[in-house]
């Protein structure tokens, strides 16, 4: 791997084994715009070579079951709607025009969802991305690298961008909201959730994560969840870690 830091990016290439094709991904660190409006905003980003996708693989569901019991300890007996992180996406998401009511923040729906015994299973990339933000109250998003083109960049949308979503739905973020986008497309809408285009399928061999907070959510939750899906990546994928990074 290669890196080339600039005033406004950090350009990382990651290099796969001679059996694979050659992908490169330029990453670039959060859109200045975003900082000046959202002051309090924090990104960051997890690359991940080699991956194996899984159904299931048992080791990880061994680990869902510790932080799930860990969470009912914590907030089986409250009301979800009074927690503090709960409360911060809420009202991020009424600043970005959404209404966390018919748009619920992931972290809150997989809070619910774990402390229902209803957490949600896909594959085992996409389960520790889901399991690293119930745990850290960090939004984390996987995208197939060889579908982004160019640049990912974490900015604000800035005007009408009509997407499909995974579910199928065809949504535009509003003026302001934050998104993630490469060269070409939009990857992924805060409030709204991430693009068909980019998602992870069972031929997905490399990844970018990314991780995004809310206000009052702080630095060491974001690195903390960082540094959860490096070793997530490595333990349950079997991937490499090429490069992570908070923005």
């Amino acid at each position: 791997m290669s890196v080339t830091l600039y005033p406004n990016d950090i350009i990382t290439t990651i290099k796969k084994s001679s059996a694979l094709a050659r992908v490169e991904v330029e990453i670039l660190k959060l859109d200045p715009r975003v900082r000046e409006k959202y002051p309090d905003f924090i990104a960051g980003y997890v690359l991940v070579s080699g991956v194996t996708i899984e159904p299931t693989v048992e080791e990880l569901v061994k680990r869902k079951r510790e932080v799930f019991s860990d969470l009912k300890a914590r907030y089986g007996a409250l009301n979800v709607l009074d927690l503090a992180e709960v409360k911060a996406y809420r009202a991020f998401f009424k600043a970005m025009g959404a209404d966390p009511s018919s748009y619920r923040p992931a972290s809150e729906y997989l809070l619910r969802r774990a402390l229902d015994d209803r957490f949600p299973t896909i594959n085992n990339l996409v389960d520790v991305c889901l399991l690293a933000t119930v745990e850290h109250w960090v939004a984390a998003g996987v995208y197939d690298v060889e579908k982004v083109k160019g640049d990912a960049l974490t900015t604000m949308a800035v005007e009408t961008e009509p997407f499909e979503l995974i579910d199928g739905r065809k949504l535009s973020p509003k003026p302001d909201e934050i998104v993630l986008r490469d060269d070409q497309k939009l990857l992924a809408s805060y409030t709204l959730g991430d693009a068909k285009v980019a998602m992870v399928t069972q031929k997905t061999s490399n990844a970018l994560i990314m991780l995004w907070n809310a206000p009052g959510i702080g630095r060491e939750r974001v690195e903390a969840a960082v540094n959860a899906l490096a070793t997530y990546t490595r333990k349950y994928c079997g991937g490499h870690v090429e490069r992570s990074e908070i923005l």
